[in-house]
C-alpha cells in the first residue's frame, strides 16, 4: 500500500512512438468502458437496494472495494480486459467507488464543500481516461 505522505505527482510530457500511443489510447478506452460498465451495474444495484434494502447489495455498492471485487469475474466474461495491467483497471473501479462514497457523504451532510451528485457516464470524446498505476517506487 502507498504511504500517502510520500506520494508525489509529477506531470512529465510523454513522447512515445505511434505504436505506443495507440496502445495507451486503447488501454485508456478500455478503462473508460470499464468505468461506464461498472456505473451501469451500480445504477442497477442502487435501484435494487432501494427496493429490497439488501445488505449484500449495499456491500458491493457502498463499500470502497465492492465494485473493484467484481473485476475477476468480469475479466473472465470479457477477455479483452486482460490487455490492460490490473492496476489501472482496479483504480478505475476505485475511482467510481470514491465518487459514490462522496455522493453518500454529501447526501448525509458529512462532506465539506459543494454537494456532489451521483456519478455520470464518461464520454470518450471528453478526453483520455487516466491510466493510474499504483505505487511505482523509484530508488
Amino acid at each position: 500500500m502507498c504511504d500517502r505522505e510520500q506520494t508525489a505527482v509529477v506531470k512529465i510530457p510523454l513522447k512515445v512512438s505511434q505504436e505506443a500511443e495507440e496502445t495507451l489510447d486503447g488501454q485508456s478506452r478500455i478503462c473508460n468502458w470499464l468505468y461506464n460498465r461498472l456505473l451501469n451495474h451500480a445504477n442497477n444495484l442502487k435501484e435494487q437496494f432501494y427496493e429490497t434494502q439488501d445488505s449484500e447489495i449495499a456491500k458491493v455498492l457502498y463499500t470502497e472495494r465492492g465494485l473493484r471485487n467484481l473485476l475477476p469475474a468480469l475479466k473472465k466474461e470479457k477477455p479483452f480486459l486482460k490487455v490492460v495491467h490490473s492496476s489501472p483497471l482496479k483504480n478505475a473501479a476505485l475511482r467510481l467507488s470514491n465518487a459514490i462514497q462522496s455522493y453518500q457523504k454529501s447526501r448525509k451532510g458529512k462532506r465539506k464543500g459543494k454537494d456532489t451528485g451521483w456519478p455520470r457516464f464518461r464520454s470518450w470524446n471528453r478526453g483520455w481516461f487516466s491510466l493510474l498505476y499504483s505505487c511505482l517506487k523509484f530508488n
